[in-house]
């Protein structure tokens, strides 16, 4: 941790307020006081005229370093998903400044965890047997603490070294206050912020959030992942151990990687951190593009590196079922991002599910091209892996110009998650200096597909469009013979 960074020091896990007007006084206040010191930094960088800007700059950098901190301290003093909040903001370096990723890229490390004592009479609980039953050791240290659950080592009486995930008690209650709270605070961005309609987002969160509390919905997220890619041979899935896990317990295969954001000991394994990006891309594209199955929370926390490289994923409670005619929509919007077809880019946004009030084939072309197709374009051209900041700010505020004039009146709530992933391996893809283009990746895979769908109806074997063949099956030539992601 770097010095002067914030720590949690001495605070519980029940130090945490657990009635609704507490949490929701805590959240507040801090919002509060974040976006008024903002609003006031520009209002007198206005005042000052020509010479404001040079004033605001170190102002504003000193009032990034302060919020990041309020948010910091209040999302260790509400826990919950104030947290996973943090934890995602803390992963995006390409959109935030460098105080906010500094400071809260520690939420990642530093949760609080229960007591090894409540652990204990938890998991007792749960399996409905006493823990020296089923394991024949336990370390009573958490070898990571998050926003819902808290992970031990253990080794089973069999010698099977495991992960045991053990979900905090009285966590789904204040999930349930935290979603309430959501959902007030996000109607108050609405009428601050009339150029969209934000309550997609609570829907969405509600209909997700409560998933990742079903450890056995986990448990066969991980295995149907771990399916899809049996024989890609540089991507790892723990297996989950059944005969000792519950709804609110999982345990799994202990693997002891290395985190994906760990330069130094990246490097002391021989393995370049670009290797990893590309591993990374080429993962998450076959399961959104190919698969249509995706984990859905790809920050640091959730994934590890082991030699070869081989990239290891983690933490299924978050995982979207693409449909079908969604997904072609995708890959098809992917595409005409690439080509740079305005008309065709327009039209797929709109198949997307994108609804703006004049609902006009102009307004779709320049919202999607002010949204990503500008950032994609970009990136094509030069060969950028990642998106930088500059270019965000510059979507950003091109998007909200046409928003002020032509409103969202809808946004398909799939892409809340798809944008999180885009979003987070964005992100990822900046701190591992990537040069694996994820717009590319997806268009390449896409084309590898339809050729597969073609060679397959030539032989007889009918697909549909998607490359999904009429029994439900992926086209997915990795099940005849093992690949390698680092390859493709």
């Amino acid at each position: 941790m770097a010095a002067g960074s914030p720590t949690y020091g001495s605070r519980k896990r029940s130090d945490a307020p657990t009635s609704r007007p507490r949490r929701f006084v805590n959240v507040g206040q801090m919002l509060a006081r974040v976006f008024v010191g903002y609003k006031r930094i520009s209002f007198m960088e206005k005042r000052k005229g020509d010479a404001g800007a040079a004033w605001a700059a170190p102002i504003r950098e000193k009032h990034h370093r302060w919020s990041a901190e309020m948010f910091y301290k209040t999302a260790l003093k509400n826990q919950g998903l104030l947290i996973k909040t943090g934890q995602l903001l803390g992963t995006r370096p390409d959109v935030l400044p460098e105080a906010y990723v500094d400071v809260l890229s520690h939420l990642h490390d530093e949760v609080p965890p229960e007591p090894f004592e409540v652990v204990k009479a938890h998991i007792e609980r749960e399996l409905k047997r006493p823990i020296e039953e089923v394991f024949a050791e336990f370390e009573r240290t958490p070898v990571a603490s998050a926003s819902l659950a808290q992970v031990h080592r253990a080794v089973l009486h069999d010698g099977r070294v495991c992960a045991v995930k053990v979900q905090y008690p009285g966590i789904e209650n204040i999930v349930d206050i935290d979603l309430d709270n959501l959902t007030f605070f996000i109607g108050v961005l609405n009428r601050l912020d009339r150029s969209m309609d934000y309550r997609f987002v609570a829907a969405e969160m509600r209909q997700t959030i409560p998933k990742e509390l079903d450890f056995i919905n986990e448990g066969h997220n991980a295995e149907r992942v771990a399916k899809d890619f049996a024989h890609v041979d540089d991507v790892v899935v723990p297996d989950i151990y059944w005969e000792y896990s519950s709804r609110r317990v999982l345990t799994m295969e202990f693997i002891d990687g290395v985190k994906i954001t760990d330069s130094e000991a990246l490097e002391r394994m021989g393995i370049e951190k670009s290797d990893v990006a590309k591993i990374l891309v080429h993962c998450f594209a076959e399961m959104i593009v190919r698969n249509g199955f995706f984990h859905a929370d790809p920050h640091p926390g959730n994934l590890m590196v082991l030699p070869g490289p081989k990239l290891v994923l983690l933490d299924f409670g978050q995982a979207k079922d693409l449909g079908p005619e969604f997904r072609e929509t995708l890959i098809r919007f992917t595409k005409t991002l690439l080509s740079g077809d305005m008309v065709a880019m327009g039209e797929a946004f709109r198949d997307l599910g994108f609804r703006t009030k004049k609902d006009d084939a102009q307004g779709y072309e320049q919202l999607g091209d002010a949204y990503i197709g500008k950032v994609a374009r970009r990136m094509a051209d030069t060969g950028e892996g990642y998106a930088k900041m500059d270019q965000f700010e510059e979507s950003y505020e091109e998007a909200t110009t046409l928003l002020k004039k032509n409103p969202l009146t809808a946004m398909p709530p799939e892409l809340l998650m798809v944008g999180r992933v885009f979003g987070l391996l964005n992100g990822l893809s900046m701190s591992l200096d990537s040069q694996t283009n994820l717009m590319v990746a997806f268009a390449k895979l896409a084309d590898e597909m339809e050729a597969e769908r073609l060679q397959a109806g030539s032989n007889g074997n009918g697909a549909n469009a998607n490359g999904v063949h009429a029994n439900g099956a992926s086209g997915n030539g990795a099940s005849k013979e093992t690949r390698r992601l680092l390859e493709a």
